[in-house]
């Protein structure tokens, strides 16, 4: 079938089905709207198509040119776009659903409002795109490629990055709860308003990032390296910070209850300010350390040294309080 064919087809059927379509060229064609069900477009030519509100069922664009398409609104479902070259094009809005998108290219292409389900991502290059409020629970990203790609106020929920370099990211806002970000390198990002609840962070790296309302609630972060890293007015509620390197860490005002520091170096560490009671920091090292006006109730500190360290106005362990929140009823 000739472009030229299909565009006649599509004027009178606007639904295409059951047709083998490899390696025609529909570049710059209007297919906006236009249903696809179990046809091949496999190397096929889309450069340029406009193709919002379309719906694609079970069509195969392996090794298709989708680039600079206009996809805004459009729905993916069980879509083979393996090695699919889909540079700058445009998915704003965009659904899908179990599709395969190992080895596509998707560089500096829109993605805001976009969600992803169930999809396979091995390889597939994000570098630059802009991934704003995309939503991707529990997607495999570790061999993806997000060089310099926005995730702002994505919803990534499980998913998996370990290993990734997302230093040259923008997470702010971005919502990786639950997600394995073991050995992640974050070095440097500011982390304004992240969401990092119930994460796994160890050995990751975020040595000098600056947090601002960070949520690192059960958070493990086990032999993390946090040197140099500020957090404000963030909430690290009964996470885990067992052995970390925390070097002049600052978390001012922040709430760091039930947290774990067990054998974490804390040297010239900042938590003034702070809610530590119920933390343990046994066998840490805070020598140096501030904890000026922190609350130290119940601070579990066997072993923990602090030498040269400043525990001025630093409330003490309540014994009353103590005694009320161990109490059980017979």
């Amino acid at each position: 079938m000739t472009p030229e064919q299909l565009k006649d087809a599509l004027a009178h059927h606007p639904h295409i089905a059951d047709a083998d379509l490899s390696g025609i060229d529909l570049s710059g064609h209007d297919l906006s709207g236009r249903r696809f069900t179990n046809v091949s477009l496999s190397g096929a030519n889309l450069s340029g198509a406009r193709l919002a509100g379309a719906d694609f069922q079970k069509v195969d664009l392996s090794g298709a040119n989708l680039a600079r398409a206009q996809a805004a609104g459009a729905t993916f479902t069980r879509v083979d776009l393996r090695g699919a070259r889909a540079q700058e094009a445009d998915f704003s809005g965009a659904h899908f659903n179990a599709c395969d998108c190992t080895g596509g290219t998707f560089a500096v292409a829109q993605f805001g409002r976009a969600d992803a389900y169930g999809c396979v991502f091995a390889g597939a290059d994000f570098s630059q795109a802009m991934l704003f409020r995309w939503t991707a629970m529990n997607a495999d990203l570790a061999s993806a490629k997000l060089a310099g790609a926005s995730l702002r106020n994505a919803y990534l929920k499980g998913a998996n990055l370990q290993g990734q370099d997302l230093r040259s990211c923008d997470l702010t806002m971005t919502i990786l709860d639950a997600a394995q970000l073991q050995g992640v390198n974050l070095g440097g990002l500011a982390l304004d308003r992240t969401s990092f609840v119930e994460a796994r962070l160890d050995g990751a790296n975020l040595a000098g990032v600056k947090g601002q309302y960070t949520a690192l609630l059960g958070a493990q972060l086990e032999q993390a390296d946090l040197q140099d890293a500020r957090f404000d007015m963030s909430d690290a509620s009964d996470a885990d910070f067992s052995a970390v390197r925390a070097d002049g860490v600052h978390w001012d005002r922040s709430v760091l209850t039930k947290t774990r520091w067990q054998r974490a170096s804390l040297k010239a560490a900042r938590f003034v300010y702070c809610d530590l009671s119920h933390a343990d920091l046994s066998g840490a090292d805070g020598s140096r350390a501030d904890l000026s006006g922190s609350n130290g109730h119940a601070l579990k500190q066997e072993n923990t040294r602090w030498d040269g360290a400043n525990l001025s106005g630093m409330r003490p362990t309540d014994d009353l309080l103590l005694q009320a929140e161990q109490w059980r009823a017979a």
